[in-house]
């Protein structure tokens, strides 16, 4: 970690915008050229990679004997030689991956930089946005990757900006890590006065439609509550890019929502779910128009609790700028929740 990019994390009292889950007046942020997190990888037998594409694809091995690959874009080293992975969209575009398999021995990392980062170097991570490079170097500590896979494509998770109020930006420079990587930019746009935005999986709730790997993504959500038991050891980790002074941002983690039969409305006739155990906190990064990392022990989140999820179309992490500030971009280089 590089001792001049940390900085304080404010707590501050917030009266937020009420959200449901999700609704029909979210506007996805869709993509029109398939692509793919790497375009190269080097795996050890028997260790896996997870591959990720921008819009729902079906995989496939061009040599099932050295690399295969799983539904949902798992790549399992077999034996030592190569292999092409191959992604393929609903509207036929492709995109593929050379993979190289060795003998044995660890996955080498991508790039040796990321060795330089102290929040790459925990246990186990939960993932909400993370640059390939950075999840490879991760490997098999990554538990899951909830990052958005299009839902629009029949994906199971995405980013959605309520009612307008963040507009697409322009990525400039460097990602987090010091790599020529992407990341999400937003600018705050909108005529309400406020910009909001979530990351939803979207399992069918009578409004969205399930995408493929649905019933996984509800299945890890489950799964937070029987790994992260002691607060103490856990951590959310955020790099964020400010070029405004004051210019902050609500980070929300949804502890747990369960479906309510009698939470019934215009737009739920059969009922709906019930977000709980939420933890929020306001992170208010200084303008200095560099990365900044913040670290919060899930200890120190007021509200956090992970329980069940049993409902569909839920909420696992919202964003909200706080105060509204219109023409503000806001660069978000990373979000995951990990164990040091």
């Amino acid at each position: 970690m590089k001792a001049n990019k940390f900085f304080a994390v404010a707590l501050a009292a917030l009266t937020l915008v009420g959200f449901n889950a999700c609704k029909d007046n979210n506007n996805p942020v869709n993509p029109t050229t398939l692509t793919l997190n790497e375009s190269a990888i080097t795996v050890a037998k028997d260790a896996t990679f997870l591959l990720t594409a921008n819009m729902t694809v079906t995989w496939s091995t061009s040599n099932a004997a050295v690399a295969s690959v799983s539904a949902t874009g798992m790549v399992t080293g077999i034996a030592a030689g190569n292999a092409t992975i191959t992604a393929t969209s609903a509207d036929n575009q492709t995109a593929s991956c050379q993979v190289t398999v060795t003998d044995g021995g660890v996955t080498p990392p991508p790039v040796a930089g990321y060795a330089d980062f102290a929040q790459l170097q925990g246990q186990e991570y939960f993932v909400f946005f993370l640059q390939g490079g950075a999840t490879q170097y991760l490997g098999n500590k990554v538990v899951y990757n909830f990052g958005p896979n299009d839902h629009e494509g029949q994906g199971s998770r995405w980013l959605y900006i309520w009612s307008g109020t963040f507009g697409a930006g322009t990525p400039v420079g460097s990602d987090p890590f010091d790599m020529t990587e992407g990341w999400t930019s937003l600018v705050q746009g909108g005529t309400g006065g406020w910009a909001g935005a979530g990351l939803c999986v979207a399992i069918n709730d009578g409004n969205n439609t399930s995408g493929e790997g649905a019933d996984e993504d509800l299945a890890a959500l489950n799964l937070l509550k029987t790994k992260i038991t002691n607060y103490n050891e856990w951590y959310l980790a955020v790099a964020l890019k400010n070029t405004t002074q004051n210019a902050a941002y609500e980070f929300a983690v949804i502890g747990s929502n369960v479906f309510d039969p009698t939470k019934i409305d215009e737009e739920h006739p059969n009922g709906q779910g019930v977000e709980s155990g939420v933890g929020k906190v306001v992170l208010t990064p200084a303008a200095t128009g560099e990365w900044v990392y913040i670290e919060k022990k899930l200890s120190e989140i007021p509200g956090l609790e992970f329980d069940n999820f049993t409902t569909n179309g839920s909420n696992i992490l919202t964003i909200v700028a706080t105060p509204y500030m219109a023409g503000v971009q806001m660069d978000l280089g990373y979000a995951f929740i990990y164990k040091k």
